[in-house]
């Protein structure tokens, strides 16, 4: 397994490990009130209306445009928002330094710049792997043929995140047919480097070389945020403002048991690093605990048990211990295909470790074991992003009257990397939101074989969205 597949895998939205994780440790109480409820089913019925919905026919389309990166060629798909821009008289510009792969930037003006709201989308998607595992192939946008699988739209994309991007295209489009100017400008942003990790190709090279065409930018809606749901109902609205930092590496040796003591020096040197809870992990367990049905849930509202070396402790899952300490992770020793053996290792770091400092500190332990080391990722320091402002306030305020009426609080994601990074690095507000309500079935899905939506439940979140960004656009 390389960095690469691994990484994926681990910094994967939705369907990464720190949000799989998240809801498999909530499965005892899930399984308590797992009795689909009525909303549920009147979502179900509504199926056909929904597979008619504007927001499905373009999601379809969307997806059906292959994106996969690598290669990262997203210029049809770059293509295919502009054509639906020119359609609202939303004026765009297409930039970056990659015709295959380009930025899209669209301004709604309002009535100030300063303070404008950016809604950022990646179009590129991660391969679909081996196609003989889908249920449908990955860029037909088709529902599903059996019974249970027909109220799913499957597509790679379909949750990360082209779902998302046909949401905010919507929501930005909704304020152009109804007339409404904004109290601040908004933009409607796709990048096209998401997937391989690489700001300097999206949204970091426009802030970089074209801070014209995101002047007065101070907050960004974004992929990142988690919501538990059981069955087709949300129970907790997730807006994530925390992730940690990654370091990664592909270490390469012509032996195998160099590596195996790489990697048992490396679970040592993690068993020593010390915990520490930052504010913000705090209040993430207040939001989450009391609805956990396992004793670690419970543990977790005082987390400084932890800290006071509480045995039980030492059981913790990964999905909470992880946020409360830097972690080194090693996948498996496995044949390099160039010929020897590697191994992948990875770094997460919390709020006040220096990814510059660890990344010297870690190449030197290779080095003194004669190691080739290839970096494959290395994030921006991590940072969270504040609750203040416009954006956070009208968030809050349409999830709170949201007609689910689920909770809404903050999410900590272990292993997993947005724009957001970038972003909060370099003093940008940046909120991951999730308007869907997505099952722990189909979470594991996002970067894996089959992944889907539930179509009405698709419509529903687009809805929100527009409610969201609404809010934004008419509050003071």
């Amino acid at each position: 397994m390389t960095l690469g597949r691994d990484a994926r895998r681990r910094l994967a939205l939705y369907g990464g490990g720190a949000a799989l994780s998240a809801l498999l440790v909530a499965a005892p109480w899930i399984v308590r009130r797992a009795t689909p409820s009525g909303a549920g089913l009147v979502k179900a019925w509504d199926h056909d209306g929904a597979m008619k919905h504007e927001a499905t026919r373009l999601l379809r389309e969307y997806v059906r445009i292959d994106t996969s990166n690598p290669p990262g060629r997203t210029k049809e798909a770059i293509v295919f928002l502009e054509r639906l821009l020119d359609c609202e008289g939303i004026a765009w510009e297409e930039t970056g330094d990659d015709p295959e792969r380009p930025i899209l930037v669209a301004r709604l003006p309002g009535r100030s710049r300063d303070g404008t709201l950016m809604l950022l989308h990646h179009a590129d998607v991660v391969p679909p792997g081996e196609l003989s595992k889908w249920t449908m192939p990955p860029f037909s946008g088709e529902a599903g043929q059996l019974t249970a699988d027909s109220t799913f739209l499957y597509g790679r994309g379909t949750i990360d995140m082209k779902n998302i991007g046909v949401a905010q295209f919507l929501s930005i489009a909704a304020l152009k047919r109804d007339g409404i100017v904004p109290r601040r400008d908004v933009l409607f942003v796709a990048e096209s480097a998401e997937e391989t990790f690489q700001p300097e190709a999206g949204v970091g090279w426009l802030f970089t070389h074209r801070p014209d065409l995101v002047a007065g930018v101070t907050d960004v809606f974004t992929e990142g945020g988690i919501n538990e749901c059981l069955t087709r109902n949300i129970d907790r609205f997730g807006i994530e403002i925390l992730q940690k930092a990654n370091l990664g590496w592909i270490v390469t040796a012509p032996g195998r048991a160099e590596l195996e003591e790489l990697k048992a020096f490396l679970a040592a040197e993690d068993a020593r690093l010390p915990f520490r809870i930052v504010p913000e992990v705090r209040e993430f367990f207040r939001f989450v605990g009391p609805a956990r049905g396992d004793v670690w849930g419970r543990l977790i509202l005082d987390p400084d048990r932890v800290l006071r070396g509480d045995e039980l402790l030492s059981t913790l899952p990964d999905v909470y211990r992880g946020v409360m300490k830097d972690s080194i992770y090693s996948g498996a020793v496995e044949a390099d295909p160039g010929g020897g053996f590697q191994l992948s290792v990875l770094w997460t770091l919390l709020p006040g470790s220096r990814v510059a400092d660890v990344r010297a500190r870690t190449e030197g332990w290779f080095a003194g074991r004669r190691l080739a080391a290839r970096l494959r990722l290395a994030s921006a320091d991590s940072v969270a992003t504040p609750r203040t402002g416009p954006a956070w306030g009208a968030m809050v305020r349409s999830l709170e009257l949201d007609p689910v009426r689920a909770e809404v609080g903050i999410y900590v994601l272990n292993g997993s990397y947005t724009s957001s990074s970038w972003l909060r690095a370099h003093g940008i507000r940046s909120y991951g939101l999730s308007t869907f309500d997505i099952t722990i079935n189909d979470a594991g899905r996002a970067h894996n074989p089959s992944e889907r939506i539930h179509v009405a439940s698709f419509v529903e979140g687009v809805e929100r969205m527009e409610r969201v960004v609404r809010e934004w656009a008419t509050s003071r």
